[in-house]
């Protein structure tokens, strides 16, 4: 008996003490003025490493971007803008800021709707009907020459967090680490609507897929482009 509680105080009490050894998303806030929701996702754990710095940067729209804001991100070297809003969000809020994009090389609309919902019901219409975007998500994320990434939608918060989820799943990350970044927007942003189980949908559907590297076959993307993606992004141990 006096074996086993000096083993669980050598050993166990520890473990359970250690602080989060990855990054927050705090710690990986991108400080901008127009938007609050911009960070990075370098230093998470990706399988056999972590998630390479100063690659991925997700964000809510920067049509409300500053011109010190588009300084800021002209320094991170981006090379690619990603919009994800809708034609209708754009005219209604204007789109990003021509000071910020005019000087990005590799500037793409994706529209990413879905036909029908609110909640998790609009989370199970986007994993439906966006299989393609997904498909080529995961193709620009295999070039080299995409990177520095940016990614957007509105609030950066359910398309840009479906297809983080998606991203993350693919390199290894441990779905409590995609949750906790997910949910970040919420910490941040206390009137944002961010649900756990609104997440979970993705999850189901990669499972449902036979997981990530099955449920990525099936929309489109080869073995060797989810390699060159996992090459390009992980930073190994």
């Amino acid at each position: 008996m006096r074996t086993a509680i000096l083993v669980f105080f050598l050993l166990v009490l520890p473990v359970l003490g250690q602080p989060t050894t990855y990054p927050d998303g705090d710690q990986r806030a991108v400080v901008l003025k127009g938007t609050r929701n911009t960070r990075e996702l370098g230093g998470l754990p990706a399988g056999g490493g972590t998630v390479k710095k100063g690659r991925l940067f997700r964000s809510g729209a920067l049509c409300f971007a500053s011109r010190d804001d588009a300084a800021k991100l002209h320094a991170l070297g981006i090379q690619t803008i990603l919009e994800l809003r809708l034609d209708q969000e754009i005219g209604k809020d204007g789109p990003d800021k021509s000071y910020l994009v005019e000087k990005i090389p590799n500037r793409l609309h994706w529209p990413m709707g879905n036909s029908h919902g609110l909640g998790k019901q609009a989370y199970q219409s986007y994993m439906t009907d966006n299989r393609k975007l997904f498909r080529d998500f995961f193709r620009l994320m295999s070039k080299p020459e995409s990177y520095p990434v940016l990614y957007h939608c509105s609030a950066g918060k359910d398309r840009t967090g479906i297809l983080t989820a998606l991203l993350l799943e693919s390199l290894g990350t441990p779905r409590e680490v995609i949750t906790d970044d997910y949910i970040h927007s919420r910490r941040i942003t206390p009137k944002l609507k961010v649900e756990e189980d609104w997440l979970q949908v993705v999850y189901d559907e990669i499972d449902a897929g036979g997981g990530i590297e099955s449920y990525l076959k099936k929309i489109g993307v080869t073995p060797k482009e989810l390699k060159d993606v996992r090459n390009l992004l992980i930073q190994k141990s």
